[in-house]
């Protein structure tokens, strides 16, 4: 599972196998999880479904097929359950056992269409309930868009939002929820015979889109389903959406005309809903619920349905740890039952680390007090030992590692370490002491946190040119995590010091931390980097801020633009500006629609929209930029890619544009990545003076 580098350099991270997280069976002697691998020798990806001891560390290969996906447990045993893509844009249910792969793997059930998310539960009767997500025609059947009539026309008609959705058109399908049953007959599971069911057909409702994956979008239980959906009655132009929570209550999971849904909703709460889970019994129901869904950033509370036949009885948990008092700041992100139902285990971010806590899960507590079970780097997932332990395995990543397993010990908060992919990121040639903080004045009352990464041979008699990394959203964060498109290693082994600041609306510093991003896009966070820079010039001497240069995507390459006409332009080399907003007119284009933190919408505030409009001061810019935008970008169109590029042009500054016509906001496909680290590296090293990867020549210019 490791690699051996000497250098950590875009191919090694690009082609470094990427661990997903891992999942324990019932009785926690192992766990499953996939590994993808991309070879830049035969310029193609590999996936493996792999089996992990947990006691002694070792993993073993369980599938090479890359048409395997989503392995998940089956009963209490070794049994896993996957699912294989096959032709005609069908999907396959494969059955196995996990530790003695010689045993015939079997055909469980195939489905007529493309269908994901598989999530399983026991139920009394001996069958196990399946749930899946999938696409729904108009008359509830589901879509398979091979087998769908194709259209004599390539027309798009719309008379409501949305139109898009991250990186593409939306179409009159709907993504719902599937169930079925899978019943045991010689020693065999099948998908029953009557197929699976759409829970949501008739209803209107649709589960609520995420690009970051939809298991968190709903969950399952021997009672039923949870899951959310997009308020249907708003209007989606007017602001962000409003996510709510649905029940549908199931006994059989072979109820053919399933029981509508019914609606959740905190008392007193009028905001959005998110990570709603069951207790193991499937009796009490969790979730999280903020106040407002226009303020999409608001605090999230933490909520408990004790009887879910009762759904009507929603009780907010308050909580507070031993040094905030009687009131937590901060906002938890999800949320999980201990087995035991007594614990609730709540992911959250603190200062630059997404950490893990645990609160008695009783309402009747008052002022629960959260303890934290992680302190460094960035819990991604949480998994209980089964049903009879309380013992959770975590996957976790930080700067320098990506794929930490471990189990952990809620009761004392002792971990035991499983695995280390990169063996603590030596299989890098990285290491943690690279990695440290700093806090600096803030433009008001506050301090601001930012990362440090040094090069791995760091010297205190040296000096080092400065990347300036600014982080999207803006409600966002850079947290001690790994990454495969902004990973600050890679720029720190070329030989920066590379600074990750924290400004106003980052998350992980209290929520008045958030708050004060509204109406201050370029004021508040800009002075905030001011300040930054100042202090990196001052107090970090080994930073020849003379060979600055700064970097951003999203929001962090809205600020890119915006510092281009500032003073702070000045103090750096070049500037680079991944899917930035150029114009904030040009986001009512986005597949979101307009910004909701400018103060109300255009037609009623043009003042709040050309105050912290980068396009405003064009007559001021005189850096060097490169500008990155792809095609299928759909949250920060193109357009506020190409029209900098033009400015620039135009006034004779040197500038490139790149552009990937098949990538969305982020750039993924491997040699795309390549092409994107070799042309950025290239473009800042040839301003810092630094003598690393070379800046190539455009590849699409017209011959001269």
């Amino acid at each position: 599972m490791t690699v051996r580098a000497k250098n950590f350099t875009p191919e090694v991270l690009i082609s470094a196998p990427r661990p997903s997280a891992a999942v324990p069976n019932d009785n926690a002697t192992l766990a499953v999880y996939t590994l993808t691998k991309y070879s830049f020798d035969s310029h193609s990806q590999s996936k493996e479904i792999r089996i992990l001891d947990l006691a002694t560390g070792q993993s073993s290969l369980f599938s090479n097929d890359i048409k395997d996906k989503e392995p998940t447990w089956l009963g209490d045993g070794n049994l896993l359950g996957w699912l294989k893509d096959v032709d005609g844009a069908c999907t396959q249910l494969w059955i196995g056992d996990a530790i003695n792969p010689e045993q015939e793997r079997y055909l469980a059930g195939k489905i007529d269409a493309p269908v994901s998310g598989l999530k399983v539960k026991n139920l009394h009767n001996g069958s196990i309930a399946l749930v899946l997500v999938g696409q729904a025609s108009p008359n509830g059947e589901l879509y398979n868009p091979e087998k769908a009539p194709k259209p004599l026309s390539t027309v798009r008609e719309y008379s409501k939002m949305y139109v898009r959705f991250w990186d593409h058109y939306l179409g009159r399908e709907r993504t719902t929820i599937l169930y079925a049953t899978l019943s045991l007959s010689n020693t065999r599971y099948t998908i029953c015979d009557k197929g699976l069911v759409n829970a949501l057909e008739g209803t209107g409702l649709e589960v609520s889109k995420s690009i970051f994956g939809m298991d968190k979008q709903y969950d399952l239980s021997s009672t039923g389903i949870l899951f959310l959906a997009q308020d249907p009655t708003l209007n989606a132009a007017a602001g962000p959406p409003r996510i709510d929570l649905y029940y549908i209550s199931l006994s059989t999971f072979s109820e053919r005309d399933p029981p509508k849904p019914s609606l959740i909703r905190a008392p007193g709460f009028g905001g959005s809903s998110s990570s709603p889970v069951f207790s193991t019994s499937g009796n009490s129901v969790a979730f999280l619920q903020n106040e407002d869904y226009i303020k999409y950033y608001g605090k999230n509370y933490l909520f408990v349905i004790p009887d879910i036949s009762n759904s009507s009885v929603a009780k907010k948990l308050s909580l507070s740890t031993e040094k905030s008092g009687p009131s937590w700041n901060l906002t938890p992100s999800s949320v999980m039952f201990s087995s035991d139902g007594k614990e609730l285990y709540l992911s959250a971010e603190e200062d630059g680390s997404g950490k893990l806590f645990k609160v008695p899960s009783s309402p009747t507590t008052s002022g629960a007090i959260l303890v934290p079970l992680s302190e460094d780097g960035v819990v991604s997932a949480a998994h209980r030992c089964g049903t009879s332990s309380n013992q959770l395995l975590v996957t976790k990543t930080n700067y320098v590692d990506n794929g930490i397993y471990s189990l952990l010990n809620p009761s004392d908060g002792a971990s035991h370490l499983v695995l280390s992919a990169s063996k603590k990121g030596s299989a890098f040639g990285l290491h943690p002491s690279q990695v440290s903080k700093i806090y600096f004045k803030g433009a008001g009352n506050y301090n601001v946190q930012a990362w440090v990464l040094k090069p791995s041979d760091f010297s205190n008699q040296k000096t080092y040119p400065l990347a300036f990394l600014v982080h999207g959203g803006p409600v966002s964060a850079w947290n001690e995590g790994w990454s495969t498109r902004w990973n600050p290693a890679v720029f720190a082994e070329q030989g920066y010091v590379v600074v990750l600041p924290n400004p106003v609306g980052s998350t992980g510093f209290g929520q008045d931390h958030i708050d004060a991003i509204d109406e201050q896009w370029g004021g508040l966070p800009y002075q905030d980097l001011v300040n930054c820079f100042d202090y990196i010039d001052s107090e970090l001497k080994f930073v020849d801020t003379e060979r600055a240069v700064a970097l951003g995507a999203s929001y962090g390459g809205y600020m890119m633009n915006w510092i281009a006409g500032q003073p702070l332009a000045k103090k750096f080399k070049t500037l680079v500006c991944h899917d930035g907003v150029f114009s904030m007119y040009n986001m009512y284009s986005s597949d979101i629609g307009g910004i909701s933190d400018n103060g109300g919408p255009l037609s009623k505030n043009k003042a709040g929209w050309d105050k912290w409009d980068p396009a405003q001061h064009t007559d001021k810019w005189t850096t060097p930029m490169l500008f990155i935008h792809s095609d299928l970008d759909f949250r920060c169109p193109i357009t506020d890619g190409l029209a900098p590029f033009c400015v620039l042009q135009e006034k004779g500054i040197e500038s490139r544009f790149l552009n990937f016509p098949d990538e969305n906001h982020w750039v993924l496909k491997p040699e795309n990545s390549l092409r994107w680290h070799q042309t950025v590296l290239g473009w800042i090293n040839k301003y810092a003076r630094v003598d690393g990867i070379s800046l190539g020549p455009p590849v699409s210019e017209p011959h001269s």
